[in-house]
């Protein structure tokens, strides 16, 4: 039996919750979107931890954003709920199912809220599912994610003409990394009329793309790692004709802007263990794949199964991404 959930009204300001992290608030961006389809005329507020601000500002259906800032202290809360108060929230909608969520959900006094808790489901009234199913089913939206236009113009003044191919060289942990020595095989394998851009952050991925740099030689690599931050992030994907990488939020990224990707995994099923899935996906996986990233943490040689994806095939996958895409 379906649970009568009423609906926004004209002008309502919907407080849609979800904190981090980056791939989760990117995954998060095609359910805040399809409740704006869903009903346009209300005004959507994001409240996110304080530096996904600049990411979320210039989305079309995002109207405001809140930043919390967690380096304030657990106590800062309070002042959330305090701001939280006096803007005249009449709905809540959380993708969170955690204790905090739940309790700024419970002191923000918002009419109704929709959202669950792993264990008690009173700090809300309906369910995202209950809720969906009451308003007539939810779109899922190919693009959600957008740049800022001048950045994208000038990063576009920046880069060489022809076909990008985004390399996404690093992950969070090194047993989703797809070792430098493939990265190396494949680039310089790459037809004349692509350019591999690298991108990344921090000293490992620093060293891996130097090394990608001095291997295949100038003209051939663009290297962007540590120059960008997140909307320079989002103007790249809108700029290249795929995007290449691991499992990490910047695959997330490109996939939520709409381009062609090649996801490269060590696990069998990336949809249940990593929510990488869609359209504009190519999955390739790892001939010693296992079942989940517990797997790898205690392998005696977790980077030999990321190592195990052929550069070659990886090549012939991008070829065909750039192709779709021209």
């Amino acid at each position: 039996m379906t649970k009568e959930v009423s609906c926004p009204s004209e002008g309502d300001r919907v407080l849609f919750v979800r904190f981090s992290s980056l791939g989760d608030v990117v995954l998060a961006m095609k359910e805040a979107k399809a409740l704006k389809e869903r009903f346009p005329h209300v005004e959507l507020w994001w409240l996110c931890c304080k530096e996904y601000e600049g990411l979320l500002l210039p989305q079309p259906y995002v109207d405001g954003v809140i930043g919390w800032d967690r380096g304030e202290g657990r106590l800062s809360v309070f002042k959330l709920v305090d701001r939280i108060r006096g803007m005249g929230f009449k709905w809540l909608y959380s993708v969170h199912d955690n204790d905090r969520t739940a309790l700024i959900a419970l002191l923000s006094r918002i009419p109704f809220r929709v959202g669950r808790h792993r264990h008690f489901s009173f700090p809300f009234h309906a369910s995202r599912e209950e809720a969906w199913s009451a308003w007539g089913g939810k779109t899922r939206p190919l693009k959600s994610l957008y740049g800022d236009t001048d950045r994208t113009d000038a990063l576009r003044r920046d880069l060489p003409p022809g076909g990008l191919v985004m390399c996404i060289l690093g992950t969070s942990k090194p047993y989703k990394t797809w070792p430098v020595d493939r990265w190396i095989e494949m680039i310089s394998r790459l037809p004349s009329d692509l350019t591999a851009v690298l991108t990344g952050s921090g000293p490992e991925e620093s060293a891996m793309a130097g090394a990608i740099e001095s291997s295949v030689g100038p003209g051939r690599v663009v290297n962007l790692v540590d120059r960008l931050d997140l909307l320079d992030l989002v103007s790249l994907c809108e700029l290249a004709a795929c995007a290449v990488g691991g499992d990490t939020g910047p695959m997330h990224m490109a996939r939520e802007a709409g381009i062609p990707c090649v996801g490269l995994f060590a696990v069998k099923d990336p949809v249940k263990c990593a929510s990488q899935e869609g359209p504009n996906l190519t999955t390739l996986i790892s001939p010693l794949a296992v079942d989940s990233y517990d797997a790898l943490k205690v392998s005696a040689d977790p980077a030999a199964v990321m190592g195990a994806i052929d550069p070659g095939e990886v090549l012939s996958n991008v070829i065909k991404a750039v192709g779709g895409a021209a």
